[in-house]
């Protein structure tokens, strides 16, 4: 499994499930370099996700597919850093991973995406979020269920404070 300069898996590259490992490589890669139809092509039918700092919840694929991209075209450079993975690929199972996302926003915030970004935030500014992604697995290797939690960095954020425990 290549790397990929968009998802640092520095620190989860050794966890023992590979096919893991590489579905969720390919997954953060695919959102971090905006590739909506290749996420929606590792979401299964029944697909639905939570995304908490955007106050979706329970949002089928369809409607996820247009929100993501709506929310992500106001970004840009984005990188996803890996702090930890737990969990496995069989299905039924599921996948918790502790990640930041750093991105530059792409355009001057509208309104009604203010309320998610940083305050004040302008284009070309950067910032981030400290995440917990959680993605459960059907018996055909596709996500059927997707949590997202997570909370603006802050002045000092330091993301070797977090470690695998």
């Amino acid at each position: 499994m290549a790397s990929h300069p968009a998802f640092d898996d520095s620190r989860i590259k050794h966890h023992h499930d590979k096919l893991l490992l590489s579905r969720i490589n390919e997954y953060f890669v695919a959102f971090a370099t905006g590739d909506f139809n290749g996420m929606n092509e590792l979401e299964a039918e029944e697909f639905h996700i939570s995304d908490i700092p955007l106050s979706i919840v329970r949002s089928p694929k369809a409607a996820w597919f247009e929100q993501n991209k709506g929310f992500s075209s106001l970004m840009t450079d984005v990188q996803v850093q890996a702090i930890s993975l737990s969990g496995s690929s069989a299905p039924g199972s599921f996948a918790a991973m502790e990640n930041v996302v750093w991105f530059t926003l792409a355009i001057d915030p509208p309104e009604e995406a203010k309320p998610n970004l940083p305050p004040g935030i302008k284009k070309g500014e950067r910032a981030g979020m400290i995440m917990m992604s959680v993605i459960w697995w059907n018996q055909h290797g596709k996500i059927i269920r997707e949590l997202e939690y997570g909370k603006l960095t802050w002045p000092g954020f330091d993301i070797n404070a977090f470690q695998r425990w």
